[in-house]
């Protein structure tokens, strides 16, 4: 039996159609996000979903709350599933980031580089990777996971899990409010990748 477990970016903010850093920042989500979100969860309307597991952040939570609704599910938080940890870069634009020392240091070793919060992206990979595997370890067999995380930390869980450089995470296009899906068999390892940043029915690419 296959494990089916949905990765799902939370909805737009204001701040993300401001190209702005969020991080641990509290933004909850745009009208249009609350949109996004109720599209994903009538895109899983007809799959049993049986764990909904989401990062703690307000617009994940939102997100996943929509999504949990429909099937009376408790929403499960974990920190692991958390954004980046940005520092001094959240509230900047991506533009004024991009113009600290910090930036340039990243540029020249993205993989061991710490981040201005103090991660780097071994880290972050390790957690998110954990909480994913967790509760892969938790689900019976055959039963489907909605997780609710966000873009960085979804392309670094996706990059290792498709078998490439973690510092490869930016060549996934991961939107506000899509879904990408994979599918764990009773080894769990490796997953076959049925989707990335999906939009629409999901029934099309199970």
């Amino acid at each position: 039996m296959e494990t089916t477990v949905f990765l799902i970016r939370h909805g737009v903010t204001d701040w993300n159609r401001d190209r702005r850093f969020i991080g641990s920042r509290e933004v909850p989500l745009s009208s249009d996000g609350v949109l996004q979100a109720k599209a994903v969860a009538l895109s899983l309307a007809s799959i049993p979903v049986g764990e909904i597991i989401s990062s703690p952040a307000l617009r994940a939570v939102q997100t996943a709350e929509i999504i949990g609704n429909q099937f009376h599910a408790d929403i499960t938080r974990d920190p692991r599933l958390g954004d980046l940890r940005l520092g001094k870069w959240e509230g900047m634009t991506y533009e004024e980031a991009a113009r600290t020392p910090e930036y340039a240091r990243l540029q020249t070793n993205l993989l061991r580089e710490r981040l201005p919060g103090g991660e780097d992206l071994s880290q972050v990979r390790d957690r998110a990777t954990g909480a994913v595997e967790q509760a892969l370890r938790d689900a019976p067999a055959g039963e489907s996971l909605a997780i609710i995380s966000h873009a960085t930390i979804l392309r670094i869980v996706l990059a290792h899990y498709v078998g490439t450089s973690i510092t490869h995470f930016h060549r996934f296009r991961i939107s506000p409010g899509s879904v990408s899906v994979l599918s764990f068999r009773d080894d769990r390892e490796p997953p076959r990748v049925l989707a990335i940043g999906w939009r629409g029915s999901l029934t099309e690419v199970l």
